[in-house]
């Protein structure tokens, strides 16, 4: 997996930290718990591979037959094949059925052909036992045609309750009282170890702070480039005549909403023209003239898909300069702000 220096420092950061916090906590003691390995499915594992003209998507899914409680993972790797367009899997917190995704990790390794080999892994949990499925995963491909939507295969998977055995096994007796000459005092310890608990906290919440910021950044410029490749996609395509306008103004106008979404954190998918507008003017750092673009944006796409009405090819063209034109502009106040 290929991980970014500014995200490795920050990592070993925390890792430095994290072992200090252990060691005031231990009174001192040097001992420590290994290092996390990466966890790998293992040959029993569930699997379902998926087949496409641009790539292979593998889902991976252990351990095949969990009880309530047992930690659940989900691995997919999607594999593009030489010469494919951009493919990404966005992260889907909202779109695993029943289960709660309780961890996420990605990750990324480059082939000797080129080809980036995309791979996430989830940790699920369970809401009871019982029969359920795992549903399936959106994988979004793009071409010079526009972007191609692929799922993968759902996984039926049964959870087995908690082992009825473990109920009455015997609680482990406690220790003995010590006696009174055998008493220790750690308040030197604890007093002495304050000072570095507290510095310690204090750079944990610094160094997490600047990774959440530094995550914010790049999901906002992954906003920014996705729109403008999307943008030169549907350019590319030509002005739509009579029979294509309704479908070209619905993508154009999911376009900017994506943007939106990925740029200021509006939800916007399942809202309205009406309701949309209303979470897009309660946005941090959307400007008073960008709501009012956006609003005539909109609207001009709603009479298309709503009234009937139909532009003619300079319109629409016009229209889709005017979304590239509000895009590059957000993009450039925020690098002013910054």
């Amino acid at each position: 997996m290929i991980v970014r220096r500014s995200n490795a420092a920050l990592v070993a950061a925390l890792v430095v930290l994290s072992s200090a916090l252990a060691i005031v906590a231990c009174g001192g003691s040097s001992g420590g718990e290994p290092a996390r390995t990466r966890i790998e499915p293992p040959p029993e594992a569930v699997t379902k591979v998926t087949e496409h003209a641009a790539l292979k998507a593998t889902i991976a899914v252990w351990p095949p037959a969990p009880r309530l409680g047992d930690p659940i993972h989900l691995r997919l790797t999607i594999e593009p094949k030489p010469g494919a367009g951009s493919v990404t899997a966005p992260f889907q917190h909202e779109a695993l059925g029943r289960f709660a995704v309780t961890g996420w990790t990605p990750g990324r390794a480059r082939r000797d052909d080129g080809t980036v080999v995309e791979e996430q892994t989830y940790t699920l949990e369970a809401p009871g036992s019982g029969k359920f499925r795992i549903p399936p995963l959106r994988i979004v491909v793009a071409s010079s045609d526009g972007d191609e939507e692929l799922l993968t295969e759902e996984v039926p998977i049964t959870i087995a309750p908690v082992d009825p055995a473990r109920a009455h096994e015997p609680l482990a007796q406690a220790r003995e009282v010590l006696p009174p000459h055998r008493t220790v005092s750690y308040l030197p310890l604890y007093l002495a170890g304050v000072p570095v608990l507290g510095g310690a906290i204090l750079a944990v919440v610094l160094v997490v702070g600047a990774m959440r910021r530094r995550a914010l950044r790049e999901a906002r410029v992954s906003a920014y480039e996705d729109a403008v490749r999307r943008l030169q996609a549907l350019e590319a395509r030509g002005a739509p005549d009579e029979r294509t306008t309704d479908g070209w103004y619905v993508e154009l106008s999911s376009i900017v909403r994506r943007y939106l979404e990925g740029r200021y954190g509006v939800r916007a998918p399942e809202l309205t023209t009406e309701e949309f507008l209303q979470e897009a003017r309660r946005a941090a750092g959307l400007a008073a003239d960008h709501r009012e673009l956006l609003t005539a944006f909109l609207e001009r796409c709603d009479r298309v898909k709503f009234a009937g009405y139909r532009p003619d090819p300079e319109e629409s063209m016009a229209s889709l300069h005017a979304a590239r034109a509000f895009v590059e502009d957000t993009r450039l106040r925020a690098q002013e702000a910054a």
